[in-house]
């Protein structure tokens, strides 16, 4: 019972391994050779068969799990092998050498080629039908399954490499030189066609009369869509030898070269990707059974299986936008990373509010493209974010996260100021204080005051103001001028339109603050110079917020100017009288004062006015 306990658990954990550790991309099996192979070909996912060089035969019925060696009978290399279904195949090989097996290559039995060169390629349309090439432009063909085999010429005496037929009748051969020559009446008579190349052609393959490509040293690869009328490179982003494709549709195509290379497209060849072999030896053929299954085998023993299309685990996606600790992001903004590919990936992007993402506050699977644009409400405003992307492909997800980037969204937007104080349109004094609303949000306001409506002719421009009033400081008017003024609100993002417009006109005579000093007490100063003609200076210090009243009395008694009638704050002031539109003689001015807390000042003094 304690053995049967054991070898059950033992199942069963070897079983979880297998079906948790499934190998992805490229990965070795075991051939249990070290000879050079050179052609593999599987009739199904189970069974399939590799040969090489001095008549090696493997063969697997586990889909490449175990191969076991099978007895050619001979000591020839052997270049190709072409299966119809699991019991019946072909191999070609050195002097002239054609080998049937019609029991899934357990035996074999040597065919009259009729000739004694290096065959280098086979394949089968059917049971009956197949074609060999060879070299010095040797071609075979046979009509009963290889029971006799009839040579043709095909046009040219180089080498031949490989041999396709797309249908019945229309075949073409590759080899030495970029070579290529083409059949239109199955193999009968042969025609040769220009490349545009020289470079030794390894492969043909035709998906039907009219489209093929070809591959050969020096990384060519070349199609054709008019049946071998032009043939068009493409780029295959190497100068490496190559040596066998698998070609499944018009889009997939998979090729193995030099050193371990292996290069694949999903769209016809218009891109190129490079895959990982796990192997420096030269590959020399591959065969897919679908998009997703393949093997590739080449020198020194080597089979390389793949249950992914060649694909690994997606890369590492790279964040690109927007930059690291960026500031005033909107809450709907975009976010970008760099493409995960070949294949294909979608991607997992996750936002937080602390970079260890323990507080995930939007996450989302499944998005086709390398940016995210965010949905309304997902996001506060004025916070703090961290973001992150993982990419995944049809064979899994990447190992790990993207780098952590992080971003404060934007702050509410604020409106314009309304302007309160003072009214549109009113008369002040040279250093009024302008006042306005307090807008939500808003950190910061900016005043300007210029003497035309656009604002060109700026004569104050005020900004990084944390109240809702600035007092005009004292120069910065003139009197008897109109102004214009307007405000705007703003925070660390955002800045909003100006207010309206309004506009205020000074006094005739100025009155200006004469220093930042705060009187101990009230007074009145005698007037400088006096006598005086034109102008005077009348001083006077208010040392608390006070209403007052200012007048100039002619010497009847007759009020000749009122120029301050108002509420002022503490400080030194002077009004400068300019009396030009006025008689010689004597005048008396007067001030009126009474504080908030009741206190009165009252003081007169005269003054002459001499022309």
């Amino acid at each position: 019972m304690k053995k049967s306990t054991i070898y059950i658990l033992l199942f069963f954990i070897l079983a979880c391994v297998k079906l948790y550790s499934q190998p992805y991309g490229w990965f070795a099996q075991s051939s249990g050779t070290a000879n050079n192979l050179t052609s593999v070909y599987f009739a199904n996912a189970n069974t399939g068969l590799v040969v090489g060089q001095l008549g090696t035969v493997v063969k697997t019925t586990n889909g490449g799990t175990n191969w076991v060696a099978q007895a050619s009978g001979v000591n020839n290399h052997l270049f190709g092998v072409f299966f119809i279904n699991p019991t019946t195949g072909w191999i070609v090989g050195d002097v002239g050498l054609i080998l049937k097996s019609t029991n899934g290559g357990s035996t074999w039995a040597a065919q009259n080629s009729t000739t004694n060169v290096q065959l280098t390629s086979v394949s089968f349309r059917d049971a009956n039908t197949g074609y060999v090439v060879g070299w010095y432009g040797n071609f075979l063909r046979t009509t009963n399954g290889g029971t006799s085999w009839t040579k043709y010429q095909t046009a040219i005496s180089t080498n031949l490499n490989c041999v396709s037929f797309a249908d019945a009748s229309m075949g073409f051969a590759v080899g030495q030189f970029g070579k290529l020559v083409r059949t239109s009446n199955g193999g009968v008579n042969w025609t040769e066609i220009q490349t545009g190349t020289s470079a030794l052609l390894e492969y043909v393959t035709f998906l039907d009369p009219l489209t093929g490509l070809i591959i050969g040293e020096n990384g060519v690869i070349r199609k054709t869509s008019n049946g071998g009328v032009n043939w068009i490179n493409q780029t295959s982003g190497t100068s490496s030898w190559l040596n066998g494709m698998a070609i499944q549709n018009s889009n997939f195509n998979v090729i193995v070269g030099e050193d371990g290379l292996i290069r694949k497209t999903s769209d016809g060849g218009a891109n190129w990707y490079s895959q990982t072999s796990n192997t420096a030896n030269w590959l020399r053929k591959t065969n897919f059974l679908d998009t997703n299954t393949g093997w590739a085998v080449g020198d020194n023993g080597t089979i390389i299986k793949t249950t992914t299309g060649g694909w690994l685990l997606p890369g590492t996606a790279s964040l690109t936008g927007p930059n690291n600790g960026q500031t005033c992001f909107s809450v709907t903004g975009t976010l970008d990373w760099s493409d995960v590919f070949p294949p294909i990936c979608n991607y997992q992007l996750q936002i937080a509010t602390d970079q260890n993402f323990t507080a995930v506050v939007h996450d989302v699977s499944g998005i086709n493209v390398s940016q995210y644009a965010i949905p309304a409400n997902a996001l506060n405003y004025n916070t703090q974010y961290y973001w992150r992307v993982k990419a995944r492909n049809f064979v899994g997800v990447s190992l790990s996260w993207s780098s952590v980037r992080n971003f404060r969204t934007i702050n509410q937007s604020v409106t314009a100021p309304g302007l309160l104080l003072p009214a549109n349109n009113s008369i002040v004094n040279i250093t009024p204080q302008l006042r306005w609303d307090s807008i939500p949000f808003a950190s910061t306001y900016r005043c300007r005051i210029a003497t035309d409506t656009g604002f060109s002719n700026l004569v104050m421009d005020s900004s990084n103001i944390t109240g809702r009033q600035i007092n005009v400081p004292v120069g910065r008017l003139q009197p008897n001028t109109r102004y214009y003024w307007k405000v705007n609100s703003a925070n660390t993002c955002v800045v909003s339109p100006y207010s309206v417009t309004w506009s205020f006109t000074t006094a005739i005579t100025g009155l200006s603050q004469t220093g930042s000093e705060l009187p101990a007490v009230f007074a009145l100063y005698n007037n400088y110079p006096n006598p005086f003609n034109p102008t005077t200076n009348i001083s006077f210090d208010i040392p608390k917020e006070s209403f007052v009243k200012l007048t100039i009395y002619n010497l009847l008694g007759e009020e000749v100017l009122v120029p301050v009638n108002e509420k002022m704050d503490a400080g030194k002031y002077s009004f400068l009288w300019n009396a030009s539109n006025y008689s010689s003689g004597l005048y008396i001015y007067r001030i009126e004062a009474k504080s908030l807390s009741q206190e009165n000042f009252v003081k007169t003094i005269k003054m002459v006015l001499v022309k």
